[in-house]
């Protein structure tokens, strides 16, 4: 028990500088990922991703920054698998699904997009870059008559939601003005759960 107690502070320091090593690691992968991303180095910062998820393949932002590069390199299916490993770690991550979502609307999947962008928006309804691509992928999916047909159907219960999503996927679409976003969002975010699990029931039929 003695020899226990002992070793319990060394023990304690150790865990401490093994903690303390990884956070500088951490932080020089990071830093190296940002001067990458800010010089438009996509090449440069895929083979460091890739060279830091292989050393630290948990690491979820390893995963994020290879999507990054992957997505503005036009490797979409990559990006959509990088991202997918990055969720697999990190499920909750809305950056992730935004951006999975991003890469699968680039790469025509629209419905594949909404889906991520939906479940991007359940998790954390301020997040208001998820609403705003929601809003442009309805469009670009069902295209005016689909989407006037949702709103619609959407205005049967709720005539101002309806309306918030009249300018998010109609006039937000064709103006690409945040500022119409922007009030149309003011109101999809302050939607109770079962009101936002409504409205997705309407706007995800024949989706």
């Amino acid at each position: 028990m003695l020899q226990l107690a002992c070793a319990a502070p060394a023990y304690a320091r150790e865990t401490i500088e093994r903690s303390e090593a990884a956070e500088v690691r951490q932080a020089g992968w990071l830093a190296r990922s940002a001067d990458l991303e800010r010089h438009k180095d996509w090449q440069g910062l895929l083979n460091w991703a890739r060279q830091w998820a292989r050393i630290e393949p948990s690491n979820a932002t390893a995963w994020f920054a290879q999507g990054r590069a992957y997505s503005e390199m036009k490797r979409y299916p990559d990006a959509i698998e990088a991202y997918r490993r990055n969720l697999q770690i990190e499920p909750g991550d809305v950056y992730a699904l935004n951006n999975l979502g991003n890469a699968y609307r680039d790469g025509k999947r629209f419905r594949e997009a909404m889906t991520a962008y939906r479940d991007a928006v359940q998790i954390n309804p301020d997040y208001i870059p998820a609403w705003q691509n929601l809003g442009l992928t309805f469009y670009a999916l069902k295209g005016p008559a689909g989407v006037t047909l949702a709103i619609q159907q959407l205005s049967a219960s709720d005539p101002d939601l309806a309306e918030a999503w009249r300018k998010l996927a109609i006039e937000f679409s064709l103006s690409r003005d945040l500022r119409v976003a922007q009030k149309a969002i003011g109101v999809l975010r302050g939607l109770d759960a079962d009101k936002r699990r409504r409205m997705f029931e309407i706007l995800f039929v024949n989706v």
